[in-house]
């Protein structure tokens, strides 16, 4: 299918592909326990009423459709284009001087960073392990020279020694910041007015080797145009290494929520958050 969907967009307007994603969206929102948790957001924490968070529900199961198309869209070739105001926070001399983490989020489409803004230099990115051979095969070829290296999460976490070893090595390290992945390992802190739950380990590995962060944000803006927000996260310089974590992952809890107030239906966020409960 991945493959048909390749070749499709190799010749099928993007509009009709989404027009197909759109017939499709009412199934998927049979799913009880993702409708629940994409309601209760736009519900409970946009404050939205309930006919309008119904909509959005919508709304946001159509964008990640249409998200996922992009994606293949690009496999097959076709261009889009950016919008930004901070290239230079991305591109500044004093950002690739030394090694850098940058933090992902499910919100926009990140990947298309990867496409869109030539990294500067070895960039090691941390990806889901169990994607098909055809998407994996599909990022690499796209990729081609841009210096990107994709490091699939592993359970022997080896995954983890190749992250500190291109990071001693001065090189930039993707981590994806918003997801708990079966670890207890975890840091607290306020998110849209509720305690809410965050992975310690991007802002641990931050916070160990003392370097500048990035937060990378890749809104889709129209058929064939994103915007690229880019921010810019400093280590604290007080504390002891569990209150620096906690500062720095409060601060990229803060910037995430910023953007998704301004993108609310393109956070793809499919379970309950608050509860803790990340799958």
């Amino acid at each position: 299918m991945q493959k048909a969907l390749i070749w499709l967009f190799g010749w099928v307007p993007l509009r009709l592909m989404y027009a197909f994603t759109a017939v499709a969206i009412p199934g998927y929102m049979l799913n009880a326990k993702t409708r629940k948790a994409s309601y209760d957001f736009f519900r409970l924490r946009m404050g939205y009423g309930p006919v309008k968070s119904a909509l959005h529900v919508f709304s946001n199961m159509y964008n990640m459709g249409k998200v996922i198309m992009d994606r293949f869209a690009v496999y097959a070739g076709r261009p889009f284009g950016m919008l930004s105001q901070d290239l230079k926070v991305y591109y500044h001399p004093a950002m690739h001087e030394g090694p850098i983490v940058m933090l992902s989020s499910h919100v926009g489409n990140y990947e298309m960073c990867g496409y869109m803004l030539p990294s500067p230099r070895a960039t090691k990115v941390l990806v889901y392990a169990g994607e098909t051979a055809t998407i994996m095969q599909n990022r690499a070829r796209v990729f081609g020279d841009a210096l990107v290296e994709m490091v699939p999460v592993s359970e022997d976490l080896s995954h983890l020694f190749t992250l500190n070893a291109a990071l001693a090595e001065g090189e930039i390290v993707s981590l994806p910041a918003d997801r708990i992945f079966g670890s207890s390992k975890a840091v607290t802190v306020p998110f849209f007015g509720a305690p809410a739950r965050f992975p310690s380990g991007p802002f641990l590995m931050a916070v160990q080797r003392n370097v500048p962060v990035l937060v990378p944000f890749v809104m889709k803006e129209d058929v064939k145009l994103y915007r690229v927000i880019v921010r810019r996260l400093d280590v604290p310089t007080e504390g002891t290494r569990q209150e620096k974590v906690q500062a720095l992952c409060a601060a990229y809890a803060q910037a995430l929520e910023s953007v998704v107030r301004q993108y609310p239906d393109q956070w793809y966020n499919f379970y309950d958050f608050w509860s803790g409960d990340a799958l």
